[in-house]
């Protein structure tokens, strides 16, 4: 059996517009979170996203920094270019770390029209500011 190698069908799906890679942005992962409180164990290492089918897919990768387990409520605001909300509010989900454990997280938008968002977090370990 001959085997395709991964960036042909990487190129064709771009080629075809099934899967449109967002540009770079200088948008750092703290510009894209909203931390209720000081996270003082846990973190937002890495966000990335990508455009499949018209929608957004995000993927967020959590840092436990602590040895003890932590727990994390997260959910996240839709956003289009003009920085409305494209979707109501979500209910908060949790999300459990082990000690020193990396988590990625991964979601859909829920409407074409969405282009931006922003990650809004909470633990009961944050430190309040």
């Amino acid at each position: 059996m001959t085997r395709i190698p991964t960036r042909w069908v990487t190129a064709l799906a771009l080629a075809t517009g099934l899967v449109t890679v967002l540009p770079a942005q200088a948008d750092s992962v703290a510009s894209k979170t909203e931390p209720l409180g000081k996270m003082d164990n846990v973190k937002v290492d890495t966000i990335r996203l990508v455009r499949r089918n018209g929608l957004l897919n995000i993927q967020a990768e959590f840092v436990n920094q602590s040895s003890k387990n932590q727990v994390v409520f997260y959910r996240f605001k839709w956003l289009d270019d003009s920085g409305f909300s494209t979707w109501g509010e979500e209910v908060w989900k949790p999300i459990t770390l082990y000690g020193t454990e990396r988590k990625l997280l991964t979601e859909v938008a829920p409407t074409p029209n969405t282009t931006d968002f922003r990650l809004q977090l909470q633990s009961p370990e944050n430190t309040v500011r």
